[in-house]
């Protein structure tokens, strides 16, 4: 069994995301590592013409490289997670064409 990556934070962060009681989450043009990207973040106007953003989750990149746990411990075909992921991540990619 391998160790969560999961930080009180994070969850702090979904539930925030998932909760009806937050009325301050957008989804906010950003760069990531230089790259053009979204992040979901929670913005607090905190005075005279400013606004705080605090990024909570990044959408993909190009250039990032994502594993999970499970798919590193091999599930004997199928494609499992890692090919699903795969397809959401081509979806939410700039000039994706469904058809």
């Amino acid at each position: 069994m391998s160790a969560s990556h999961i930080t009180p934070g994070h969850v702090r962060a979904f539930q925030a995301v998932t909760s009806q009681l937050y009325d301050n989450i957008a989804l906010w043009s950003c760069t990531i590592n230089g790259e053009p990207g979204v992040a979901i973040v929670m913005a607090d106007h905190v005075g005279e013409n400013k606004i705080a953003v605090m990024p909570l989750f990044v959408a993909i990149t190009p250039g990032m490289k994502v594993e999970f746990e499970d798919e590193r411990a091999g599930s004997g075909g199928g494609g499992g997670p890692k090919r699903k992921f795969r397809e959401a991540r081509e979806i939410t990619q700039p000039g994706y064409d469904p058809a």
